[in-house]
C-alpha cells in the first residue's frame, strides 16, 4: 500500500456492495468513524479468521507480523490475501487448501501448548464462537469482533443489541467477560426490522 493511500475490502452481497462494485475511479463516497472499541494488542497473540473477517484482522496482523494467522474458508476460491499473508495457515471445509477442517483444528494446539496467550478473531459468529468456546476451556484470553445490522453506529437506536452490550458502542471487540454474559452470541441476531432471527436466517437475509 502506497503512503497516503488507504484500501477497503468488498465482498458483493446485496444491493449495498452491488453498488460500491459499480463505482468507477473519482467516484466520491462518505465515510464516518471509528467508532466504539477495538482490539488490544498484547504479546503472545494468535489471530483467527473465517471469511471476510480476515480483512478486519488484516490490520493487526501488520501490527503483529510474527503471529501466527489461521485463515478458513468453505473453499480456496473464497481465500482473499494469500500474497499479502504468504505465512497464513489455510484451511478449507472441502480441503481444496491446506487442511480439510475448521480453524478450530489449528488453534487448539496452540492452546494446548500454550503458545497461545490471546486469541484475536474475526468471521462468521458460529466459527468465533467455536473459538471462544475453545480459549475458554484452556483459561487463555479470546477478543471477537462481532457484527450485528448497525443503523446509528453511535448507541442511540438499539439495533445492534447482542444480550446486554450494544455491539457499535460497547464493541465491536469484546472479550471473554462480556461474550460470556451475551446470550444472544452464537445463536441469534436481529434484522433490519428489530425481528430477532437465527444465526443462519441472519445470513441468508445479508445475502439478499
Amino acid at each position: 500500500m502506497r503512503p497516503g493511500r488507504v484500501a477497503v475490502t468488498v465482498r458483493r452481497r446485496g444491493v449495498f456492495s452491488s453498488r460500491l462494485m459499480e463505482l468507477r475511479p473519482g467516484d466520491q463516497v462518505g465515510l464516518r468513524g471509528p467508532y466504539g472499541k477495538g482490539y488490544v494488542i498484547k504479546p503472545g497473540g494468535v489471530l483467527v479468521a473465517g471469511g471476510c473477517g480476515l480483512a478486519v484482522l488484516a490490520p493487526l496482523k501488520d501490527a503483529l507480523p510474527d503471529a501466527p494467522l489461521i485463515f478458513g474458508a468453505k473453499t480456496r476460491g473464497e481465500l482473499i490475501h494469500l500474497d499479502r499473508f504468504p505465512d497464513m495457515l489455510l484451511c478449507t471445509d472441502d480441503g481444496t487448501a491446506g487442511h480439510r477442517g475448521f480453524p478450530t483444528d489449528l488453534l487448539r494446539p496452540r492452546l494446548e501448548s500454550g503458545e497461545a496467550k490471546v486469541v484475536y478473531t474475526c468471521g462468521p459468529e458460529i466459527m468465533m464462537k467455536a473459538v471462544f468456546d475453545l480459549c475458554e476451556k484452556f483459561g487463555v484470553e479470546c477478543q471477537a469482533a462481532l457484527e450485528r445490522y448497525m443503523k446509528c453506529g453511535f448507541g442511540l437506536c438499539a439495533q445492534c443489541t447482542c444480550g446486554d452490550q450494544l455491539v457499535c458502542q460497547d464493541g465491536p471487540v469484546f472479550a471473554n467477560a462480556a461474550l460470556r454474559r451475551m446470550d444472544e452470541f452464537g445463536r441469534s441476531a436481529r434484522l433490519k426490522s428489530g425481528q430477532k432471527v437465527t444465526l443462519q436466517q441472519y445470513a441468508n437475509w445479508k445475502s439478499c
